[in-house]
């Protein structure tokens, strides 16, 4: 798999997308713990072809080139509208980041089509419309003396926009080179109760110091 693309499987655009933006981040949530948002934009989808044949006429909106076009590029993000995030510690459940290399955190777990709820993910996306991710597999390795991961992810779309409630639809991508973000603060909490929350919530952190509003932490 090409590395800094995102991958939709059996959609137009075989060689994938480039991504724009990507941001892999904490957050304290005094009722919560500590949650992992991640941010990801693509370039237009459309960027890469040169192509001027008309289009056979598609099955289905995931197959034609015309759907894809009329919605330009994707964003799928815990942060860009807000969104819930994913908690990955607990008080009772620290998340042990020493361990977290070559671990594959899994986010809404693939979820029954007649049961879920759509404002509960972890991450929402703006694909074809505004649609729905779920069945997140993130995946982090980190190379020899840096301080830089590769992230690979996978997971399941529905498009829900256009009435189809059912996660049959895949992405793929590996991005290299990430930096961790840092932690932001419960802004209801001062400094010390969010120190003692994220002490409490994470284990196998060496220091970390407040930059900018947030932990800059050191694993």
């Amino acid at each position: 798999m090409k590395t800094d693309r995102i991958f939709f499987k059996n959609n137009p655009y075989p060689n994938g997308h480039r991504i724009q933006e990507f941001c892999w981040s904490g957050r304290l949530i005094k009722e919560r713990g500590l949650v992992f948002d991640f941010h990801l934009v693509t370039e237009n989808y459309y960027e890469e072809d040169d192509s001027d044949e008309e289009e056979e006429e598609a099955n289905s909106d995931w197959e034609s080139k015309m759907a894809w076009g009329n919605f330009h590029q994707c964003t799928m993000s815990s942060t860009f509208w807000n969104g819930n995030g994913a908690v990955v510690g607990t008080i009772g459940k620290p998340l042990d980041f020493s361990k977290l290399l070559g671990k594959t955190i899994i986010i809404d777990p693939l979820p029954d089509v007649n049961k879920y709820n759509p404002q509960a993910f972890a991450l929402d996306i703006y694909l074809l419309g505004h649609d729905k991710c779920a069945n997140h597999n993130i995946t982090f390795t980190k190379q020899h003396n840096t301080s830089t991961f590769d992230i690979e992810w996978r997971g399941n779309i529905a498009l829900f926009y256009s009435g189809d409630n059912e996660f049959k639809y895949s992405f793929e991508t590996k991005i290299r080179k990430v930096n961790f973000a840092g932690i932001h603060l419960d802004k209801r909490l001062n400094l010390a109760a969010n120190t003692t929350l994220l002490r409490a919530c994470s284990l196998g952190i060496k220091t970390f110091e407040l930059l900018d509003g947030k932990f800059d932490i050191k694993l």
